[in-house]
């Protein structure tokens, strides 16, 4: 199994570029973006693997 991380909100903004929080609740729930993870207490977490396999399933833009 591999070493997973997992990444708080601030840390998945930071590694995906999307400045709000809110941006990234709206992703989700329009299916678009990895759904977070409760790790109880309140508090949720990103599987790392999830968000590098959403950065890796980005298009690449051409010109």
């Amino acid at each position: 199994m591999p070493n997973i991380e997992l990444l708080t909100c601030h840390e998945v903004m930071r590694l995906t570029g999307i400045r709000s929080r809110t941006t990234i609740w709206r992703r989700i729930r329009r299916g678009a973006f990895p759904h977070p993870i409760d790790i109880g207490g309140g508090r949720i977490r990103w599987r790392s693997t999830d968000i590098e396999g959403w950065i890796e399933a980005l298009p690449l833009r051409s010109y």
